[in-house]
């Protein structure tokens, strides 16, 4: 047996038991559409009933079912509004962690649809980065600013932006492109044609318009094909001026310290990593530029000893500094005596490097501050005060953009 019917007899299984869940809610129902041919979802997408060429419905893996309930007058009476089709999506997603539910959807609510994401793993521990999965179309609300394509604003970060989400899309096989774009945040013919031919085969729009609008359709289809939170691809969208070298050496080590940390869920995730972002600019930098000298003599970081401000300077992906911080680390992981003789270890050594930061994060209790969303506060936690919030902002929006948080 194909993994796919594997998948279409699980889904099948699961519609009857929605069905029946549903009867006893007090909802009869009726099946609508299961199966699409590509001729029939493209004329979807150009009548604006979809958004994407890579409907479950091709694949037997959606299907939409109306809702009634009985009217005074004894008339089955369709029942359509998200609130109160609620318990009826709730209780398919939690049938599955691949069910999703169209009324949970942010781009357009479709409440009769339920769909089944094939090859969707089971749910990871709470432990890990990836527990709290996003609610399937929300993910690249937010990413961009403005708009990108002939007379558009153009924005580096946008464009570049645009130019490897299409790069991803190609390799996912949604859009078949000349060659790989060069991700320069330059606009130009090649990332023109690149985005009318994503339109055209992955939209099945017959005239593109060759433009990509901020949380417009064609953007929220392109990050259909972004790859899981943390992977080389994603981080490299999320930091755009990241080696590739560093965000391949930091990747591995993100995810293990973060579920280490218990850092998730994807609105702590999105805070953890704009702070590492803006403290590291971008992984370019593992320890402050500055020599250090300006906290020699700094009673208040331990610095009591003739050298210490060069020799504790901050290091790491959120800076330890300071003789006593140094210290701390190394006695929380077992290694004081090591650090204290050569702290240079926290920029020279990757893992060093990552899980200073995640230490930092716990001690401080900074879960907390991420769970309620408060940028301003988690910031003072980390900087000691507000330098540099307007661009811990812009990565916090970015990171809950390709979350979905």
């Amino acid at each position: 047996m194909s993994d796919l019917v594997r998948e279409q007899s699980v889904f099948l299984l699961h519609v009857c038991e929605l069905v029946k869940k549903a009867g006893e809610l007090g909802f009869s129902a009726s099946a609508g559409e299961l199966y699409r041919t590509p001729e029939q979802q493209a004329l979807h997408v150009k009548n604006g009933r979809s958004t994407t060429m890579a409907s479950q419905h091709l694949k037997r893996l959606a299907i939409d079912l109306n809702f009634f309930r009985e009217s005074p007058d004894g008339r089955p009476m369709l029942i359509s509004d998200v609130e109160s089709l609620r318990p009826i999506g709730q209780y398919w997603e939690s049938l599955d962690a691949a069910n999703r539910w169209g009324g949970n959807w942010t781009t357009f609510k479709d409440t009769p649809h339920f769909e089944r994401r094939d090859g969707a793993a089971a749910p990871p521990p709470a432990t890990s980065p990836a527990a709290a999965a996003p609610v399937a179309g929300t993910r690249g609300r937010g990413l961009t600013t403005g708009s990108v394509g002939a007379q558009c604003s153009n924005a580096r970060d946008d464009v570049e932006s645009v130019q490897q989400l299409l790069n991803l899309c190609a390799t996912a096989g949604r859009a078949q492109l000349a060659e790989a774009l060069k991700p320069d945040g330059a606009f130009g013919q090649k990332t023109l044609d690149a985005i009318m031919a994503f339109q055209r085969s992955a939209m099945g729009q017959g005239a593109p318009d060759g433009r990509i609008d901020a949380n417009g359709a064609t953007l929220l289809s392109l990050c259909e094909s972004l790859p899981e939170a943390l992977e080389p691809p994603w981080l490299s969208l999320l930091y755009l001026r990241a080696k590739d070298e560093d965000v391949a050496d930091f990747s591995s080590r993100l995810k293990q310290v973060m579920a280490n940390r218990h850092i998730d869920t994807p609105l702590r995730q999105a805070h953890f990593l704009a702070q590492v972002g803006h403290e590291s600019g971008e992984f370019r930098f593992r320890a402050e530029i500055a020599n250090g000298e300006a906290y020699q003599g700094r009673v208040d970081l331990g610095n009591l000893q003739p050298g210490d401000g060069r020799k504790f300077k901050g290091r790491g992906l959120i800076q330890l500094t300071g003789r006593a911080n140094y210290g701390e680390y190394g006695r929380a992981i077992g290694r004081e005596a090591e650090l204290l003789d050569k702290p240079e270890l926290v920029e020279t050594d990757p893992e060093l490097c990552v899980d200073v930061a995640g230490w930092f994060w716990a001690k401080r209790n900074l879960n907390n501050l991420a769970d309620i969303d408060d940028l301003t506060s988690l910031t003072r936690r980390v900087n000691g005060g507000l330098n540099g919030i307007d661009d811990r902002r812009r990565l916090l929006l970015r990171a809950k953009a390709l979350l979905g948080a």
